[in-house]
């Protein structure tokens, strides 16, 4: 009986070496290669402690945003990548972080714990926003998104837990998206969305043990 898997290998072997032969091929290789590759297995950076509920706070006070609603969809997506890869028992959800700042004029002379305190965390992850913008041009209708960011944990009672060498925080490999062109003012939201989701993968894999796959390996890395 034929053996699929050896089968599988000879057809592979016959259409690399007919591709060699070739013009043209390379990105198909490439695409072939992958097939071989395994995942690269990456360990986490830190490990917070074990069972804490954590507070995500994405702060631009320093650099405000030009889109509000980045900060809660980078908020939103952290919580959920927390609690499914298991670095938080618990977050605290996005809406009550509004509530207090609402409600409390000093708000911006509380420091990183006291907030995390007053919302009942046991951990703050603080996310600073060093650079957002969705446009180089505001009157143009090319669209270019750039997210970066510096990020640090705090214990709401002890102070700071990660990264005790660098006092500004951790900087995270920054996000940007290829130049697109686009009329519409509503492509923004898309655009923001796409910013959001790859920044939260990229400060969450930093907490936990993961792997990359080969065709990730351009966007997916954490650290800088």
């Amino acid at each position: 009986m034929t053996n699929p898997l050896k089968t599988n290998r000879l057809w592979m072997t016959i259409l690399l070496a007919g591709c060699l032969s070739a013009t043209g091929c390379g990105p198909l290789i490439g695409v072939t290669l992958d097939v071989f590759r395994k995942p690269r297995k990456v360990q986490a950076v830190y490990q917070p402690p074990e069972g804490k509920k954590i507070l995500v706070f994405v702060d631009d006070l320093q650099n405000p945003v030009s889109y509000e609603p980045i900060k809660a969809e980078l908020t939103e997506r952290l919580n959920e990548q927390l609690i499914e890869n298991n670095v938080a028992e618990r977050v605290v959800p996005y809406e009550r972080l509004l509530t207090l700042m609402a409600a409390t004029p000093e708000f911006h002379a509380l420091s990183i714990g006291q907030i995390g305190n007053k919302l009942g965390a046991d951990i703050v992850l603080y996310v600073h926003v060093d650079t957002f913008s969705l446009k180089d041009n505001e009157v143009t209708p090319l669209w270019h998104g750039q997210l970066a960011t510096t990020i640090r944990m705090v214990d709401v009672t002890r102070g700071r837990l990660w990264p005790e060498d660098r006092p500004a925080g951790f900087t995270v490999k920054p996000v940007e998206t290829p130049t697109e062109y686009s009329p519409s003012q509503t492509y923004e939201i898309d655009l923001a969305t796409s910013l959001a989701r790859q920044m939260a993968t990229r400060v969450a894999r930093l907490f936990y043990d993961h792997e990359i796959k080969p065709e990730d390996e351009s966007w997916a890395e954490g650290d800088s």
